[in-house]
């Protein structure tokens, strides 16, 4: 004969069928027997179809069998015997299995992308200060060779051809005095790539429209500063004794010569006297105009 619906394993064998069939023969139902023993009916249903997985710990399931045991007035050490008999070996987790359905997964932790994020901030941060501060010229591409009496190099530009007889890059005292006497050691201000004014040039009167060609000889150390109608720096260098400075200019120019007697000037050529100084002093200015003449 078949086993029926009361007699099939999980239903009726164990200690889940057992406490079923009392609990019918009391004429209690599930909710009075959850609301006697304050858990849910879910967790009575799975007691009395011996489904302890989903209780968690084998240790919540004896005590719900024996709570439930004495509230129907059952020999509690009975049930918990056949309840030992028939539990399954292994370490079951201590979170019921309808609760562990219900826990989410966790995602990966964000705090390395967190952590990115502000280095990364930092570092733009770190740049718009340079950028404020210096531009975007390195501070290492400035030629500190090129600057003059403390001058950014950028100052020192000069604005026509500029030559320079190779005494002139031998070290030279500033004299006394002078606007430009500074610490640092002098260097020429020829830049590179300028026009170079031939020998003879002043001569042939090869000059171009509007310009003027100077030429300072110097006996003694002294210095020089040429500036264009426009501001800009033509000439801004020292001279040592024995050596020349030539350039070419648009004029008008404005000529200021430290140690003014011991300098000759020549203009396209020509040779104009210096006027001398005021007394007690060695620096004259003067300035130069489109047809060469000193004023």
């Amino acid at each position: 004969m078949s086993p029926t619906g009361d007699d099939r394993p999980g239903t009726d064998e164990g200690p889940g069928g057992r406490l079923r069939h009392e609990r019918e023969e009391r004429g209690l139902t599930v909710q009075q027997v959850a609301e006697e023993l304050k858990l849910d009916a879910a967790a009575i249903i799975a007691l009395e179809q011996n489904d302890f997985a989903s209780l968690g710990a084998p240790v919540f399931a004896r005590g719900h069998l024996r709570r439930y045991a004495t509230l129907l007035g059952m020999p509690d050490h009975e049930l918990l015997a056949d309840y030992d008999r028939g539990r399954q070996p292994g370490d079951p987790s201590l979170i019921p299995r309808a609760h562990l359905e219900r826990v989410p997964e966790r995602s990966a932790p964000r705090w390395p992308w967190v952590a990115g994020g502000l280095v990364a901030l930092a570092v733009a941060a770190g740049i718009v200060g340079y950028v404020s501060e210096y531009g975007f010229a390195l501070p290492w591409g400035r030629d500190e060779g090129s600057e003059l009496a403390g001058a950014p190099a950028s100052d020192h530009v000069p604005a026509g051809s500029i030559t320079s007889s190779p005494a002139a890059t031998r070290t030279t005292p500033m004299p006394t005095g002078s606007p430009m006497q500074s610490d640092t050691t002098p260097v020429s201000t020829a830049t590179p790539g300028a026009q170079t004014v031939p020998q003879g040039a002043m001569a042939s009167g090869s000059v171009a429209p509007g310009a003027v060609t100077l030429d300072f000889r110097f006996a003694q150390d002294s210095w020089v500063e040429v500036f264009d109608g426009t501001g800009k720096a033509v000439l801004y260098d020292l001279g040592a004794a024995g050596s020349t400075r030539t350039l070419t200019a648009a004029a008008p120019l404005s000529v200021t010569i430290g140690n003014a007697p011991a300098v000759q000037l020549t203009i396209n050529g020509r040779p104009v006297p210096l006027p001398a100084p005021e007394a007690g002093q060695t620096v004259i200015r003067v300035s130069v105009d489109a047809a060469g003449t000193l004023r």
